[in-house]
């Protein structure tokens, strides 16, 4: 392998020679310009742009002029195009629309990569309303993956790390594509993907688009996240990079604690040493002495309860550095025969390995009494080590000439976390007792897709049909999470296991598998008319997903005083300890056993299909006003197979039978070239997912809470409405100023089931919900001295969200309240930031290319779960998060080397939750340290 590599660097350097690349523009829309024709000044050099609007021009080194142009469109003139030795030169240029103009358009430039730039231009053109991320933007921050790097957008924030929601709601209310396309969940409990899994060396950029256009699922509110894949270079490129972080509190710390690893786990898979070795349909026998059971089904309960591992206690070790690396490759190779056609590669590989350790993770539940106020429940103290590795693939071939394009991708992405803990608690209200115990788990994760694409220009521009296809699939194996709790005292004078459901240590196994297939076909047809120009769109698209989830749950018994264990987890299932059957008629005898199998009410299969259809129109009435007009649609069935708790099968039955048309309407006012003014109106949908429209019973061993599903849950509608104002400057200059409001019919909300039950949960339809808010963006260039250049990005939202409660939900709260004290009808809603603000400054000194930046970003308190009856509502507080981030370029002929220093958690401020009644806070919820994080990175390119 390390000769091939060899060989494709060298291959790379020596092949490669400077040229002008770049991309055209169509001013009319918000879309690249094929056939336009790109001319050095003064020779007969020269390039037209391909489908995708790209052209590249071989050059020797010096400063040119350039020549754009396109029948029916203004000629653009760019002088002072500098182009150095070995190098690649990317400027980029929007052709607009003739008005009687006879002399071309002079404009005076320096060329420098300016993808900013560009997704700035996609901004400004876009018929709706985005906000966006280029790679350029996410290098200057140092962010590895995609989770850290979206925080930055507008009305962006992320919760745990990875999952992203979009104005504040809650990821049912957002989408997550790749390309465009949809892929199928990785998280039993969540609606949207985790976006830790994406490294930022696969992607081009992020775009967040906020208001719908009749192309786009309406199954969204927030808003859609599109991963855009990178494409192939025009110049062979070979980037190779490597960095590690350093957490004071975290690293090289001998109490690290961590699971038994597999022999593959360090490429984020189990070896399948944690499999489960017991047969689950297996109807195991109680431990009871002859002749109450049989000896031969005596052995059988024996022999099982040894398979399962005997390691039940986390081992203690070093904690390791973070650290990472990824290699990518990429070159396009032009056909000489035509000069036209071209054929182009991308592969990249990344790799990642997080370590953190906390000895403060603090975890507690209250309840509430008419006459007692609130009191604790269970007060839990852990320290908790977490490894997460990540593996990510990516392979592309894309085919294109002037009038047509196809692309197949191959991504894989990889991830396994493992957790261990040791943990002190006390629980107080019912079965008081005092515990000490132990935690495992190991999560394995898997994304695989392969998306298909083409796109082709019929005719001279006659029309474009735009096609997509991918088979993608997901699983998530929860493989062996071990459970141990002792009862003891408060002086710790004994150490035994309490025979219930929730105390005695336990064995679960989950496993959950999701397939889905989307096609999607777009027709897009230009027009002119004596009144107005546009085009018309429409299309079709299917999208169809699959998901298996099943539980197997093993609990483990003691016959006899478990105190002779001693408190020792892994002394449960030590081979002396194991239940045996004494061959003396009706003698009892001591040790471990297990109960368990599959879980009933944890096994399902559930269906869903939505397909879909559009039409569109996109008027241009002048240069100021142009109007979108769609409507879109929608039929989505889910069917459920599995088995609710009072023993109701279900076999594939119709749980959801949706039939909608969604209509939208987009308007834009240009005042002038670097303004416009929008106003869009939509409608759109909220689903239930899979787990919330079914009849299973979830249990998470871990948090000791379980999920009811629903199968009376129903879809949620919005009416949605944006306004927006904004400018763009010179030099990826902007500000923008946005309006919005969103009307919920039937909002979707997780709430405890009964105060009787304050650990479960289910998904409710409340009756309504507003949501009002304001978001504004601005980045601009402070001054300029010599080459220096000071650049602020900053950007904030203010969400005000109500939500009417429920007649049960409200009078449960009426009847626990104080004397005198007032409940208001009206709530926040769940998920709902109240604001969210982002803040960067960044000094970039262009001659020595040295880029120095603070970044600062902050999300109100937050509605995590909906309280019920004696149990508050919880909150996540404020975190103020501030990252520092420095780099250094070195440039060589062929080979230029970035070195990036970063410092993130600044303020090392802690993560809190709190439990909150009535506006008052009532106890802590949750509660860990972060710490401060160092980590230095070297970036080579080869080109």
């Amino acid at each position: 392998m390390k000769y091939i590599l060899t060989l494709l660097l060298l291959f790379s350097i020596s092949t490669f020679s400077q040229s002008i690349t770049g991309v055209v523009m169509d001013g009319e829309f918000n879309e690249s310009l094929p056939f336009a024709s790109i001319l050095v000044k003064g020779t007969t050099n020269g390039a037209n742009t391909d489908i995708d609007g790209k052209f590249q021009i071989k050059v020797q080194p010096g400063t040119y002029t350039l020549v754009f142009s396109f029948v029916g469109y203004a000629t653009i003139e760019m002088s002072d195009v500098l182009v150095k030795s070995n190098k690649e030169t990317f400027i980029q240029v929007t052709l607009k629309a003739e008005s009687n103009q006879l002399d071309a358009v002079i404009i005076k430039t320096t060329s420098k990569k300016n993808s900013e730039a560009s997704v700035l231009n996609l901004q400004k053109r876009s018929i709706n309303l985005v906000d966006g991320l280029s790679i350029q933007a996410i290098k200057k921050a140092g962010d590895s993956d995609v989770a850290s790097a979206i925080k930055r957008v507008p009305g962006i924030s992320v919760q745990g790390g990875k999952f992203v929601y979009v104005r504040g709601l809650g990821d049912r209310y957002s989408k997550t594509t790749l390309n465009g396309m949809e892929l199928p969940g990785l998280d039993p409990d969540r609606n949207t993907i985790p976006m830790d899994i994406f490294p930022t060396n696969l992607i081009e950029n992020i775009i967040v688009k906020k208001s719908a256009s009749s192309e786009i699922g309406a199954d969204f509110t927030g808003g859609t996240v599109d991963i855009n894949l990178k494409d192939f270079s025009f110049n062979p490129e070979y980037n190779l990079n490597v960095s590690t972080g350093y957490n004071p509190d975290m690293h090289f710390n001998s109490n690290f604690l961590a699971d038994v690893k597999s022999s593959t786990d360090w490429r984020g898979k189990d070896d399948g040493s944690r499999n489960l070795l017991i047969d689950p349909t297996l109807d195991l026998p109680p431990a009871l002495p002859l002749p109450l059971v049989p000896a031969d089904e005596a052995a059988i309960l024996t022999e099982n309860t040894k398979k399962l591992n005997k390691n039940m206690a986390p081992i203690q070790e070093r904690s390791d550095l973070n650290y990472s690396f990824g290699f990518s490759a990429s070159n396009g190779y032009k056909f000489k025969k035509d000069g036209e056609s071209s054929i182009g590669y991308l592969a990249a590989i990344s790799y990642k390995s997080e370590t953190t350790f906390y000895d403060d993770f603090y975890r507690a539940t209250v309840f509430r009494t008419p006459t007692d106020g609130t009191q604790n429940d269970l007060i839990q103290n852990s320290i908790l080590g977490t490894k997460n590795t990540y593996l990510s693939t990516l392979l592309g071939v894309t085919f294109k000439d002037s009038k047509n394009k196809i692309a197949i991708n191959f991504i894989d992405l990889q991830n396994g976390e493992s957790n261990a803990s040791n943990l002190k608690r006390q629980t107080f209200i019912e079965n008081p007792y005092w515990g000490e115990g132990s935690v495992i788990t190991y999560t394995q994760r898997n994304l695989r897709s392969i998306p298909i694409y083409g796109k082709h220009n019929i005719g001279d521009n006659l029309f474009t049909v735009n096609w997509k296809f991918a088979k993608s699939s997901s699983t998530l194996n929860d493989k062996d999470f071990r459970r141990t709790i002792f009862e003891t005292d408060e002086d710790v004078t004994f150490y035994q296991i309490s025979p219930n459901a929730i105390a005695s240590p336990s064995r679960l196994w989950r496993d959950l598998d999701e397939k889905s297939t989307v096609a999607k076909v777009d027709l897009e047809i230009p027009f002119e008319t004596n009144i107005f120009s546009g085009k018309i769109s429409a299309g079709a698209s299917y999208i169809g997903k699959e998901r298996d989830f099943s539980s197997k749950r093993f609990d483990i018994f003691y016959n006899g005083n478990s105190q002779v264990l001693g408190g020792d987890p892994n002394a449960i299932l030590a081979d002396e300890n194991i239940w045996v059957q004494s061959p003396n008629l009706f003698q009892t005898t001591t040790g471990s056993y297990i109960k368990g199998g599959f879980e009933r009410t944890n096994v399902y299969n559930s269906e869903s299909k939505n397909d879909a259809f559009y039409f569109s129109s996109e008027l241009k009435f002048s240069e100021m006003i142009k109007a979108v007009i769609g409507v879109r649609f929608e039929t989505y069935q889910l069917r459920y197979t599995g088995e609710n708790l009072l023993g109701t099968k279900f076999e594939n039955e119709l749980f959801l039978d949706d039939k909608d048309l969604f209509s939208n309407l987009n308007l834009i006012i240009s005042p002038n070239e670097k303004s416009n003014i929008r106003a869009s109106y939509y409608k759109t949908t909220a689903r239930p997912t899979f787990r919330e429209a079914s009849s299973a019973y979830l249990i998470d061993p871990v948090t000791e809470t379980f999920f009811l599903g629903n199968p009376d849950i129903k879809s949620s509608y919005i009416d949605n409405i944006d306004l927006r104002y904004e400018i763009f400057g010179n030099k990826s200059e902007m500000f923008a100023f946005s309006l919005f409001s969103k009307n919920f019919k039937d909002p979707i909300e997780i709430s405890v089931v009964s105060d009787d039950t304050p650990n479960d949960f289910t998904a409710i339809n409340n009756e309504k919900a507003t949501v009002r808010g304001i978001e504004f963006e601005l980045r601009k260039n402070l001054f300029v001295i010599n080459n220096l250049t000071f650049n602020v990005n900053t950007n904030a939202s203010f969400i005000s969200a109500k939500q009417t409660m429920s007649d049960i939900e409200y009078d449960s709260r009426v009847i626990l309240a104080d004397p005198g004290q007032v409940i208001s009808r009206e709530r926040e809603l769940q998920g709902q930031s109240p604001y969210m603000i982002n803040a960067g400054l960044v000094v970039n000194e262009s001659e020595k290319e040295l880029e120095v930046g603070v970044f600062y970003n902050v999300q109100g308190p937050t509605l995590e779960f909906v309280g019920f009856g004696g149990i508050p509502d919880i909150y996540s507080e404020p975190f103020h998060n501030l990252d520092f981030s420095a780099s250094k370029v070195f440039n060589g002929e062929s080979i230029s080397k970035k070195i990036t220093l970063k410092a993130n958690n600044i303020l090392q401020d802690k993560r809190e939750s709190n439990y909150v009644w009535n506006d008052e806070k009532s106890g802590l919820f949750r509660s860990f340290s972060p710490g401060i994080l160092f980590s230095l990175g070297v970036s080579i390119t080869f080109n």
